[in-house]
């Protein structure tokens, strides 16, 4: 928290008191997101992510373009029920809105390295998860010839999970989840900008068994534009996400899952 207040109060003190921020109108994109656990001891498992991401182009909202494709993975080690640490890659390709014509490439590779750290607290009814997740990531824009940037990203989450028509968290039980990520960024390029994003992100979720569950929601986003720290884009996105967990030992064998992937 120590790191978050003080990226945060720099990029205050970053900006000129007299300069008023500008918040863009919002646009509109579409996440879907699948999620895949899969254990290959007692307390390691591969972590595995695939998400699709479409952005508004022109009057057509949301759908307009295939706008992103993720594809992350890790090595996930769950020390206990209150505790968890991943390391993996993430391979991210950014496809052009303008097509492939001069000077533009249709898609522009994003790697980035990830670790993150998830922390549990159990209450008797419902759920509290803090995440911290760090990535290294080497972007570039779609343009010809251009030369990667790379920068550093810190993120914390907070999030809840309460059901709704169950009395715990169990197979057959909706569930209400709370959730807000800060994002803020590093490097020699991020000068006036370093909040990269704020995610409020209020969903509901349904445990149809142990091995998956499905969750839904509209996520508000906002954060500072990178050519002007000045301005704020803004953003309302549906998302819909497959969760799968392949975990087939006895319910009194697991480890209670703590993952908190949305």
């Amino acid at each position: 928290m120590i790191l978050f207040t003080t990226l945060f109060a720099s990029s205050i003190v970053a900006q000129d008191p007299a300069v008023e921020s500008v918040f863009e109108e919002p646009s509109s994109e579409l996440w879907l997101g699948g999620y895949g656990n899969f254990r290959l001891t007692d307390k390691l498992f591969w972590s595995g992510e695939f998400h699709l991401r479409s952005s508004s182009k022109g009057s057509t909202p949301m759908v307009g373009y295939l706008s992103k494709i993720y594809n992350r993975h890790g090595l996930k080690y769950v020390h206990s029920k209150k505790f968890s640490a991943t390391l993996g890659g993430v391979l991210r390709l950014n496809i052009s809105k303008y097509g492939s014509g001069a000077p533009y490439q249709l898609i522009a590779l994003e790697p980035r390295i990830w670790h993150q750290y998830v922390f549990a607290m159990p209450f008797e009814r419902f759920m509290v998860y803090h995440r911290l997740r760090i990535e290294h990531r080497w972007s570039k824009p779609n343009l010809k010839e251009a030369d990667f940037i790379y920068r550093n990203r810190f993120r914390y989450m907070i999030k809840m999970k309460i059901p709704i028509n169950k009395k715990k968290l169990i197979p057959g039980a909706y569930y209400f989840s709370p959730y807000v990520e800060l994002i803020m960024q590093s490097g020699k390029t991020v000068v006036g900008n370093p909040m990269e994003d704020l995610r409020i992100y209020p969903h509901v979720g349904y445990i149809l068994n142990p091995r998956i569950s499905f969750s839904a929601g509209i996520l508000y986003t906002t954060g500072q534009t990178s050519v002007n720290g000045q301005y704020y884009r803004r953003r309302w996105i549906p998302r819909i996400n497959t969760y799968i967990s392949l975990d087939f030992r006895k319910d009194e064998l697991k480890i209670p899952e703590i993952n908190t992937n949305d």
